[in-house]
C-alpha cells in the first residue's frame, strides 16, 4: 500500500493585526481544568463499512461474493480499491457491487465524485449507494477486467473503483480509542510563552488504512499561568505553525467566559493514518514587565 508523503510544517506565527478579533484576555478569564486526553486504549475498526472486512463502504450486490479488496491509500483525499469478485453459482450470472460514499475514506463524497477506471461501468453516478456491474465485449473470453460478467463459480472478476477527490477524513471522537493526546509544559521566550500539542495515532494501519480526523479542546491554562507568574500581561493566544486557512488545522478560541478554551480541529495535512504522529505550538502573547 502506498503511503502518502510526510507533508512538511511551515512554522509562521499570527501577526497580533490578524487577530484582532480575539478577546483580549486577563488574569481573572482563566480557570483551571484539566488538560490532558483520557488514557490511550487500542482502537477498533468499526466504522470501514462491508466488503468482508475490506472495507469502504463496499458490499457484494445479488450473486456476488467479495473475496478481497486491495486499497492504495495515496493521501488524505485520494484512495483506490482493487475488488475481486467471484460467485457460487454454477450457471452465469450477473454480479455487482455497492459503494457507500458516506463511509471512509470517501467521507460523505457527492456519489459523482467516485469513478470506476478499469473493470466495471457505475449504473448511476449520481445515487448513493452506487452500484458498479461488469463489462461485457464481443471476445467471448472471459477476462478479469474487460469481459468479466456473466461469471461463474471459479472465475474471478476485478474492478478498480477510486476516488481522488474525497472529503477532508472528519473528526473522530477524543476518547481514547482513534487517538491519545498531550500538552508540554510551557516554555517562555521573548514575547510569549508555548506549549506542543502531540497528537498520536491509535490505529493498526494494516486493519485500516484510511485517513481519519481528529478534534481536541485544549485548555491553555497552565500556559497562562506561567506568563502571568512572570508579571506579564496577556494579549493574545496564536499557534505555531499557523492554521493555514484549514488546511493543516483549523484553531478556534472559544468566547468569553470561556477563553481558556482552544478547539483545535485536523484539516487535510494533519490528518492521521495508522499510528502517525502530529505535532504543532499553542502560544500566548503578551509583554513582560
Amino acid at each position: 500500500m502506498n503511503r502518502r508523503p510526510r507533508l512538511a510544517l511551515v512554522a509562521a506565527m499570527f501577526g497580533l493585526g490578524a487577530l484582532a478579533a480575539v478577546p483580549v484576555v486577563t488574569q481573572a478569564a482563566w480557570t483551571d481544568d484539566a488538560w490532558f486526553s483520557a488514557t490511550a486504549a487500542a482502537g477498533d475498526w468499526s466504522e470501514g463499512g462491508g466488503g468482508g472486512g475490506g472495507g469502504g463502504g463496499i458490499d457484494p450486490g445479488d450473486n456476488t461474493e467479495i473475496i478481497d479488496i486491495t486499497w492504495t491509500v495515496s493521501s488524505p483525499l485520494s484512495s483506490c480499491a482493487i475488488v475481486e469478485v467471484t460467485t457460487t453459482s454454477d450457471t452465469p450470472v450477473e454480479w455487482s457491487i455497492t459503494v457507500d460514499p458516506d463511509e471512509r475514506p470517501w467521507n460523505h463524497d457527492d456519489p459523482s465524485q467516485i469513478q470506476v477506471n478499469n473493470g466495471g461501468q457505475i449504473v448511476e453516478p449520481r445515487t448513493s449507494p452506487l452500484v458498479i456491474v461488469g463489462n461485457t465485449d464481443t471476445s467471448g473470453v472471459f477476462s478479469e477486467y474487460s469481459n468479466n460478467t456473466p461469471i461463474q463459480s471459479g472465475q474471478v472478476a476485478k474492478v478498480e473503483v477510486c476516488g481522488y477527490n474525497n472529503e477532508v477524513p472528519p473528526p473522530e471522537p477524543d476518547n481514547g480509542q482513534w487517538y491519545t493526546w498531550s500538552l508540554s509544559a510551557p516554555v517562555t521566550s521573548a514575547g510569549q510563552v508555548c506549549s506542543t500539542l502531540t497528537v498520536e495515532g491509535l490505529i493498526d494501519e494494516a486493519e485500516d488504512p484510511f485517513f481519519y480526523g481528529w478534534g481536541i479542546t485544549v485548555d491553555i491554562q497552565p500556559v497562562i499561568d506561567a506568563y502571568l507568574a512572570s508579571g506579564a500581561t496577556v494579549y493574545y493566544v496564536s499557534s505555531n505553525p499557523s492554521s493555514s486557512s484549514g488546511y493543516e488545522f483549523t484553531f478556534t478560541q472559544q468566547a468569553p467566559p470561556n477563553e481558556n478554551l482552544i478547539y483545535i480541529q485536523s484539516g487535510t495535512a494533519m490528518a492521521l493514518q495508522g499510528n502517525d504522529v502530529q505535532t504543532l505550538e499553542v502560544c500566548v502573547h503578551g509583554v513582560l514587565p
